[in-house]
């Protein structure tokens, strides 16, 4: 399909969802562009300062998940932190492939290894997700005015699929690094075997007691600081929220973000419409305000740091694609 077609009739569904749930098909328009008028820039910019932290943390758990296999820095690992995550936002999901890839070119990683590293970010992300979901709910007041009891099923319901996926993979994954020897004694295609075996070898933290723990402990400063991030953005847009009800609008975009149109976004800004208007009774106009803000504010600033890392560099995001096929 077409990107713009396809831009279009996502905008357009999340348009219909928003007038159909909250206004009847009535949108005040003024009230939507008054919010953008009222953001408070102080907390926005501490939003930023917040989203280059979480990329070093980022950057911190990387280094402590390819310990085992090389010692490589933080600001190496930064960079390709912040190359990665603006692939992502440019050209979607595919973009995930670019952290590895680089990883491979730059530092002489196996690609399958530093891919499986990547793989284990993904499902220890999920966990925390749903660790701050529970935590969130244990502290928020709901307003009055709020039905919430439905979409909060929904939600848990989804968390627990998360939860079991991220649990189950992982308990899989150290069962794989433990017998790989006897795997690989099964594939007669050497180049098959020597691919699981540096994925494999990707995998060694689990069977380090001390990169394991510190890959826990990573991940969960790495989440505070994400919930953090969102709450000043809240703050920002003068949404009178507590951290805990911040954390769980952060969920509901975290969640929704899965689904992204690149460049655009789409899922993100669904969820965290959802979540501010069915949890805490906020209008659909100042919802949706906040959601292109969110969204704005959190990938400008990586774009803008990564793109002139690339510029002095002589990358273009072209050839970002081509990683892609590498």
């Amino acid at each position: 399909m077409n990107r713009k077609l396809l831009v279009a009739l996502v905008l357009i569904v999340i348009g219909l969802i928003v007038a159909y749930r909250y206004e009847g098909w009535e949108f005040d328009w003024r009230l939507f562009f008054t919010s953008f008028r009222d953001v408070q820039v102080g907390w926005l910019a501490a939003s930023i300062v917040a989203t280059f932290a979480t990329y070093w943390l980022r950057a911190v758990r990387w280094q402590a998940l390819l310990d085992p296999l090389k010692r490589i820095s933080v600001n190496a690992l930064l960079t390709a932190t912040l190359i990665g995550f603006s692939a992502i936002y440019v050209i979607g999901r595919p973009g995930e492939i670019v952290r590895p890839v680089w990883l491979t070119r730059k530092e002489r990683v196996p690609f399958s290894a530093s891919a499986a590293t990547i793989i284990v970010e993904r499902f220890l992300d999920m966990l925390m997700v749903v660790l701050f979901f529970a935590g969130s709910l244990l502290l928020i007041e709901f307003p009055a005015r709020a039905h919430v009891s439905q979409p909060l099923v929904m939600m848990k319901n989804v968390a627990w699929i998360l939860v079991a996926g991220s649990i189950g993979t992982m308990i899989l994954m150290f069962l794989f690094r433990s017998n790989i020897d006897r795997i690989v004694s099964w594939i007669p295609v050497g180049r098959v075997a020597g691919i699981l075996h540096n994925f494999a070898q990707g995998l060694s933290f689990l069977e380090r007691g001390r990169s394991l723990g510190l890959t826990l402990v990573h991940s969960v400063v790495l989440w505070v600081v994400i919930a953090l991030q969102f709450w000043f953005m809240m703050l920002g847009m003068r949404f009178q929220l507590s951290f805990a009800a911040a954390t769980l609008v952060m969920v509901g975009a975290a969640i929704g973000s899965i689904a992204q149109v690149p460049g655009i976004g789409g899922g993100f800004q669904a969820g965290l419409i959802f979540c501010l208007g069915t949890f805490f009774a906020i209008p659909a106009e100042r919802s949706a305000a906040a959601s292109l803000v969110a969204w704005v504010f959190s990938i400008i600033p990586t774009i803008g740091i990564a793109g002139i890392y690339m510029l002095l560099k002589g990358i273009s995001f072209k050839d970002l694609r081509s990683l892609e096929t590498t």
